[in-house]
Order: structure tokens, then C-alpha cells, then sequence
């Protein structure tokens, strides 16, 4: 797979090193055809919308929900979201909780239309919910004292009426449950974006009850996120309400799926035996990951997807789930990720342009996401939850058996499912599982290689702003690639290093270290 002409890159662009970036084979070049929705027969596939057909000169038509207008089936149980409009969601006196919520959101929207609510009127709502009190301090500085008066009149008038609107009737747009995307099994969800909406309005509200299995689950309610904080809450709040602002004022007519799954054990590659060659590989300091359209996007994931984008998190993930809200969704199907699982995100959309990166982050402005969709209506923007080990003690990350677990990892998310490989598209990722979670950026990359080899995909890598690992990066691509190393020859490399433990960077034993001189047998 890996043919670039290594002599030709001294004059390419400092920007980047190896193949452009237009060279790797995208889901624009190649966009994927899909089986019709009607003639999906996969029990493990759950729809919330009836058979559904983009068409691209009917942009107005939308996806219905799965079931009549007027019907609801509720499912109260361990594999389905427990919705709030369930009979089965009772108050701690066995009183109906649906009946209490509707009378405060209700009471709410027309102090909306009357043009008299406030914040404290949000609090009030969401606390007569819950039968408990709530801190939204986050929530009340952004409105009263950041929102200019028009902007906060806005909100109150015209956005908050429609996002109760959205909660109220979450019952007729969703008309069943979500399945849970469980633990080992690999299981599928599909829902319209106005699902989402729904959803997430739910979640504004903080109406989601405790599920029974939540210790295994993130919480999707804002309650979290209202509260007092550090200042780049307010700017993930900004993001969020942003997104309703937008899908109030025009809702897009698209679809979604979130897809578990769990790679069994005989799929797992003998890493020490693999005679696959290395893969083609892009190299660039300036683009960010999203910015790589039409690419298998890594998320930084954190094994409980979406990490602390409700609380006080802002790097990469939580990043990633603000400026494209309808991700959150996942937190409420997706249960904790095993060392064999992943969570793929098919068509969420981009609403809110951003600068910065952890305590600099700041929402900008308003995004319009022009991204192509395939023949279910799904944006062509493929994103995979990829959660690294958190090492308390960076050493630790030498053992061969963490390392055997980032390989497998990286390859459940890097294997293209049988239905696109004969469409392969190309990956994009970056300094996966390094920062908090204490990675060494080197070791990290020469993983991501591998996998990427194994699964005969070609990397797209974004070392954010780090001009000497782009150049070291490829500087070992290239010895690598003289050498014609294979997946097994890196194994090699791997093992005598993590023997060894010389007092050269990683990459600087792979330089100065020919393949052939390597003592240890894998």
C-alpha cells in the first residue's frame, strides 16, 4: 500500500509530509451505497424511523417515526432508554411523573409566549421536574450577563417555547424507545436528526430518569453542565444552545446511526506474525481531525463515551460532542467501552465554528454544514469512539500487554466492515490518547501505524501544531518504509525496545536500528 517517493519530499510543503491529503481516498470520492433501509433484516439494527430514501432534489422530505401518529410503545426495561414519558416513570410516591413534567413545561411556555420568563423560571421548571433543587448558576451567567438583551429576549421568546415544544412531544417524534447499544453485542440505532432534537431537549430539561443500569452509563441530562464552573462551560453552553437556536429555527431533515461493535477474538491480528506492509501516510501540523472531511474520524474517547462533555471536560471529545450535539446521544445508549469495543457515529452534523483547545476554548460562530449525505439522508462525516488506557504511571505503558491492548483497540476501530471493502477511505487521527491521559506521542503513533497497516488503510495523522513530530514522524516512515518493514517487522521493533528500554527516544531506535539487526523472535 505504501508507494510515495521519499525523494520527492523535500519539496513538499512544510504544512505536511507524505501523500497529500487529496491523495487518501475519501467517502466523497468513493460515497458508500448502502443496502435500502427497507430491505434491512438485522435484529441487531433498531430503527426509530420507517424505511427511509434521500433524495437529493426532495431536500423537504423528512423521515417519519416508526410507528403511527398517535401511538406510542413504551418499553420500560434493562435493553431500551427509559424515557420520561413512560407510565412506568413514577415519582417516589408511585404518582406519575409525565403528568407532572407536562404541567411545568407547559406553565413555562406560556410565560415564554407571554414574554415574561426568566432564568429563575428555567430553575423553577427544571427543579418541579425533579422534585429537587438545582445550581444552574453556569446556565443563568450566560443568559443575564453574557447573552446581549436581544440575543437573551431571543432565546426566551422564540427558542425555549420550541425546545419545550420538542420535550412535550418527545412521545409522538420518537414513538418508541432507543435500544441500549450494550456491552458485547453489536447493535445498531438508527433515528432522525428531529429524534435528536427531541432528545436533547429532554436532556435540557433534565428529564431522563435514573436508568438501572447508570452506573454503567453517562448521564445525559445538562444538570451537570448548568452548574458553576470554570469559564469554558459557558462556552460549551453557548455551543449548545446555539444548536437549538438553529434547529428552532429550521430543522434538518436528516439521519443518524450509532453502531456498537465488539471484535471477537479470532479477528484479533497476530500483531508478532503479520506480513502486511505498511500503509500509505499523510502527515500534517496545521489541520484538525474534523477538518479532514470524508475520513474515518478518531475521537479521543474516553471508555464512557463523550467523557466530561456535560461537566467541566473540554479537550478533544468533549470538543468534538459540543460543536456537534447530536453526539451526545450516544451517552444515553451507549454503555462503557470494553478493550474490544468501539462506538461509531454516522452523519452528526457540525452547528458552531470554534478557537482554542482546553481552558482557551471559545464558541465562534455559526456553522452551516454542507457536508454530502448518503442514500439513508446521513451526512458523509463518519466518526469512532477510540478510548486509549489513562496511565497513572506513564511507564506502564511499556508492558507489552497494554501495548497488545492499544493494537487491538486501534484495529476495532481502524477494520472497515465487509460491506466497504471494496470502498476504502482513509483514517484520520492524531495524538491519540496522549495529555491527560499521559501517552507517549511516539509510541502512540507507531500503534496507529500498525493498525492502520493491518486493517490496509491509509492514515491521515494531525500532530496539532507540532512541527518536530511531523518531521520525526516521517523521518521513521521512511526508514521504515527502505526497509519495507511489515506489521511483524514493527512488532519486532516494539519488543527489543520495550526489552531494552535504551536511552533513545522510540523514534530514534528505529532510526539508527536496522531491522536486521533485531535479537529478539516474536
Amino acid at each position: 500500500m505504501a508507494h510515495q517517493d521519499s525523494s520527492l519530499q523535500a519539496t513538499e510543503p512544510a504544512e505536511f509530509r507524505g501523500v497529500p491529503l487529496d491523495d487518501i481516498p475519501n467517502l466523497f470520492k468513493q460515497p458508500p451505497l448502502l443496502v435500502d433501509m427497507q430491505d434491512i433484516r438485522d435484529p441487531a439494527h433498531a430503527f426509530l424511523i420507517k424505511p427511509f430514501a434521500y433524495d437529493p432534489s426532495k431536500p423537504d422530505n423528512e423521515p417519519e417515526p416508526i410507528h403511527a401518529a398517535g401511538v406510542y410503545v413504551d418499553k420500560w426495561d434493562d435493553d431500551h432508554v427509559r424515557l420520561p414519558c413512560s407510565p412506568y416513570n413514577l415519582t417516589n410516591k408511585n404518582n406519575p411523573k409525565w403528568s407532572i413534567i407536562q404541567n411545568a413545561l407547559i406553565y413555562l411556555q406560556q410565560k415564554c409566549v407571554e414574554n415574561i420568563a426568566s432564568v429563575y423560571d428555567i430553575k423553577e421548571t427544571i427543579e418541579n421536574c425533579n422534585g429537587a433543587q438545582f445550581d444552574i448558576g453556569c446556565l443563568e451567567h450566560l443568559l443575564d450577563k453574557v447573552y446581549k438583551e436581544d440575543e437573551r429576549a431571543h432565546f426566551m421568546t422564540k427558542v425555549l417555547p420550541e425546545m419545550i415544544s420538542f420535550a412535550l412531544n418527545v412521545d409522538t417524534i420518537c414513538t418508541e424507545p432507543p435500544i441500549l447499544l450494550r456491552i458485547g453485542g453489536n447493535r445498531a440505532l438508527t433515528f432522525s436528526q428531529r429524534q435528536a432534537a427531541s432528545l436533547l431537549a429532554c436532556a435540557f430539561f433534565c428529564l431522563f430518569p435514573r436508568q438501572s443500569h447508570g452506573h454503567t452509563y453517562q448521564s445525559i441530562n445538562f444538570n451537570k453542565l448548568f452548574e458553576h464552573g470554570p469559564p469554558w462551560k459557558l462556552e460549551k453552553l453557548k455551543c449548545l444552545l446555539h444548536y437549538f437556536w438553529r434547529v428552532t429555527q429550521n430543522m434538518p431533515k436528516g439521519v443518524l446511526t450509532l453502531r456498537r461493535f465488539t471484535l471477537p477474538d479470532q479477528w484479533r491480528p497476530n500483531w508478532t506474525e503479520s506480513q502486511t506492509p505498511m500503509c500509505s501516510l499523510h502527515v500534517n501540523k496545521n489541520t484538525t481531525i474534523e477538518d479532514m472531511a470524508g475520513l474515518l474520524q478518531i475521537d479521543f474517547a474516553n471508555e464512557f463515551i463523550g467523557g466530561g462533555v456535560m461537566g467541566d471536560g473540554i479537550v478533544q471529545e468533549e470538543i468534538r460532542f459540543t460543536i456537534c450535539p447530536e453526539m451526545l446521544i450516544s451517552l444515553l445508549v451507549g454503555e462503557v467501552m470494553q478493550a474490544n469495543e468501539c462506538i461509531f457515529l454516522f452523519g452528526c452534523e457540525q452547528y458552531v465554528s470554534y478557537s482554542g483547545y482546553a481552558d482557551t476554548f471559545r464558541a465562534k460562530d455559526d456553522f452551516v454544514d454542507n457536508t454530502g449525505r448518503d442514500n439513508w439522508g446521513r451526512r458523509l462525516c463518519h466518526v469512532v469512539a477510540m478510548d486509549a488506557i489513562c496511565f497513572s504511571n506513564p511507564c506502564d505503558q511499556y508492558f507489552p500487554a497494554c501495548i497488545g491492548r492499544e493494537l487491538d483497540k486501534a484495529f476495532t476501530c481502524f477494520r472497515l466492515p465487509r460491506s466497504y471493502e471494496q470502498r476504502v477511505y482513509g483514517i484520520a487521527t492524531g495524538n491519540w490518547g496522549c495529555g491527560a491521559f499521559r501517552g507517549n506521542k511516539e509510541l502512540k503513533a507507531i500503534i496507529q501505524i500498525m493498525a492502520a497497516s493491518e486493517a490496509r488503510r491509509p492514515l491521515a495523522y494531525a500532530t496539532w501544531h507540532d512541527q518536530n513530530l511531523m518531521d520525526s514522524l516521517w523521518t521513521v516512515y521512511e526508514c521504515l518504509l527502505r526497509q519495507q518493514a511489515t506489521v511483524r517487522d514493527i512488532s519486532k521493533y516494539l519488543l527489543e525496545y520495550v526489552t531494552r528500554r535504551p536511552q533513545l527516544s522510540l523514534f530514534d531506535f528505529i532510526r539508527t536500528t536496522p531491522i536486521s539487526s533485531l535479537q529478539i523472535k516474536p
